[in-house]
């Protein structure tokens, strides 16, 4: 069931805002949010347990001795940063070339180079480390971690260019009704997939479901690389939005039975930050790239019916997630190949 959370809820934010954006008005969806939010905060002050940690120091002590406030800073301000600079490159790939842009990414790329030599400096101080680097010396977790990066790079960028495509808004001409619509599958596949991860967990080698997985979601990219304007629905984009949840909903369960077994009780909690930190930042990254290269082959196509300027660009942004998810194979193939079957219950 926690598996299925995040893949279900992003598929479901897609197709509500496209149902209030024709009904009740786009910013309902921020109001929705913030009501389910508060609400949920509310009910975790009753729910959540409290946790007790047996200390001799004060609280503004351990605050002050107990947090590697150089690491955070770091590298709070280096992905700050990027993603600020990722953010420009979406809106106009041109932004690249700005000096402001340039200074923030070469400074990013520094703090990010020094931010693993500040953990070891930590480290041999014996000091608290953010993300110490022995974290990455478990194999399993950092093929997860890579996977999970490119596959949700892969998963924002067909459904934002699939968006795009049926609007599917700029190309079809749909209203943003009848393209949430068209994402249902999406959803669907969503529920049954993680349903079926669910029975399969504790009987198959997770590279076995991982691999799977990804050879099943790489088929949708190229439906939609070569998918004409005006194509009917059924032939193409229904299978791409059918097809696209598989790995990523299968990843994220296994990932999350991986990290469960790869690490003791202590170290699970940090594991899974740093899991979920990279699955995000692997959205924004992939959605910049795509976007730059989509907008910069469309601009140098040379055609000038708009229709077919915008899908040559789109058919190069999806050929560039086919590659990604071509990647998620190669990486879990090889990172998960002492990885066994998990979540058996343990006597």
């Amino acid at each position: 069931m926690n598996g299925m959370g995040s893949p279900l809820g992003y598929a479901l934010g897609l197709v509500l805002g496209g149902i209030f954006t024709d009904t009740i008005g786009w910013r309902w969806a921020y109001y929705m949010m913030a009501i389910i939010n508060f609400c949920l905060s509310t009910c975790a002050i009753w729910s959540l347990p409290s946790v007790h940690t047996q200390s001799e120091r004060k609280w503004t002590a351990r605050l002050m001795h107990e947090i590697d406030w150089v690491g955070a800073t770091t590298m709070s301000v280096a992905l700050g940063m990027l993603l600020y600079v990722l953010a420009m490159i979406s809106s106009s790939y041109k932004k690249l070339d700005d000096a402001s842009n340039i200074v923030l990414l070469t400074t990013a790329l520094v703090l990010l180079i020094a931010f693993p030599f500040w953990m070891n400096y930590q480290v041999k101080r014996g000091k608290p480390a953010l993300i110490p680097n022995e974290l990455w010396k478990n194999r399993s977790f950092t093929s997860v971690c890579v996977a999970v990066f490119l596959c949700w790079a892969s998963l924002n960028g067909i459904e934002y260019f699939t968006t795009l495509y049926q609007s599917f808004q700029k190309v079809e001409g749909l209203s943003a009704l009848e393209s949430s619509l068209r994402f249902l599958p999406h959803v669907i596949m969503g529920v049954a997939v993680n349903i079926i991860t669910g029975l399969l967990i504790a009987r198959v080698k997770v590279r076995t479901l991982a691999v799977v997985s990804a050879l099943i979601t790489m088929i949708a990219s190229p439906l939609m690389a070569t998918v004409d304007v005006g194509e009917n629905y059924w032939l193409a984009p229904f299978w791409a939005m059918f097809l696209s949840p598989v790995n990523p909903d299968v990843l994220f369960t296994v990932s999350n039975l991986v990290i469960s077994d790869a690490y003791p009780p202590e170290m699970q909690s940090l594991a899974g930050g740093v899991f979920n930190e990279v699955g995000q930042f692997g959205n924004s990254v992939g959605l910049a790239i795509t976007a730059a290269i989509a907008a910069s082959v469309t601009e140098h196509s040379g055609i000038q019916a708009r229709e077919e300027a915008l899908m040559k660009g789109y058919r190069v942004a999806f050929w560039t997630i086919f590659a990604s998810c071509s990647a998620v194979t190669i990486v879990v193939w090889f990172g998960l190949r002492k990885g066994g079957v998990v979540g058996r219950k343990q006597d």
